[in-house]
Formats: structure tokens, sequence, C-alpha cells
């Protein structure tokens, strides 16, 4: 399967290492304003198109995205809940 590397704010990076989403691989954080993270070539497709769609930022999806409430348990049946 392709991956893809995404560049995000740092504040998204570091919601998104604190939800440990299992379809987002994230290293350590480095010095500067940018972070990158890589996704699946299924993830990269569903947040490029949701950004077009809803005429929003990658930063804004992701956003979107780490701040709904999904628990240990439900982590792998979250990306899908979320594309729905």
């Amino acid at each position: 399967m392709n991956r893809h590397v995404l560049e995000i704010s740092t504040h998204v990076f570091r919601l998104l290492q604190r939800r440990e989403l299992l379809c987002i691989s994230c290293s350590d954080e480095k010095d500067g304003p940018t972070q990158r993270i890589v996704v699946d070539n299924d993830v990269y497709t569903e947040i490029i198109d949701r950004a077009i769609f809803k005429r929003k930022t990658i930063d804004e999806i992701f956003l979107e995205f780490a701040t709904r409430g999904c628990t240990a348990p439900q982590r792998s049946r979250c990306i899908k809940r979320w594309r729905q």
C-alpha cells in the first residue's frame, strides 16, 4: 500500500500524537512550525477529498478528526465511522 507524507502544524501534530491513531505514523517532534506525518493512501485520499469538499485546510480536517470522541476500543472503527 502506498503511503504519503503530509505537513501539518505542530499544534495538530501534538493532538494526533496524543490520540495515537493507527492510521497515522507520527515521528518525534522537530523544531519548527510544521511537522510531517505519514498516512496510508486511503487516508490521504480521504483527507484531500474532505479538504476540497469542505473548502478547509488539511490542518482543519485533522483537527475535526482528532477532536471526535473515539475511545481506545473503538479506535479500529474510528476511521470507518469518520468516512461516513
